[in-house]
């Protein structure tokens, strides 16, 4: 996954940001998020890309790891809400997905801009 990831750093930090965003919050839409940040930091802390600190990288992990919006099995309120509401499961995956992409964007956005400590 690090190598596969490390690949997108030649399309530009944006999108290197943004896929470390979206890769944490699918894996964090199936399994916890305690989980998902102890997965993807052992493969994100051996990564050195020039331009971008170990900060940035991980300000985006941890973010992503809190999103769990695309389904209702990665947060146990998404699946309380299942269980009372008028919702199925492909709810979750239209409107969270959709929401995945605007919040990683956003996030993505703001790393670049963290000022990197010296």
């Amino acid at each position: 996954m690090g190598h596969g990831l490390s690949k997108l750093a030649v399309a530009g930090h944006f999108v290197f940001l943004l896929a470390i965003y979206l890769t944490t919050a699918s894996l964090s839409s199936i399994i916890s998020n305690s989980a998902t940040v102890v997965a993807m930091y052992q493969v994100l802390k051996t990564l050195e890309i020039d331009g971008l600190s170990t900060e940035q990288i991980m300000v985006v992990m941890m973010l992503g790891a809190s999103s769990a919006f695309a389904t209702p099995i990665g947060y146990q309120t998404n699946l309380m809400v299942l269980a009372r509401g008028p919702y199925l499961f492909g709810d979750f995956v239209r409107v969270g997905g959709g929401l995945l992409v605007v919040v990683g964007v956003c996030v993505a956005a703001c790393a670049l801009v963290m000022p990197i400590p010296v």
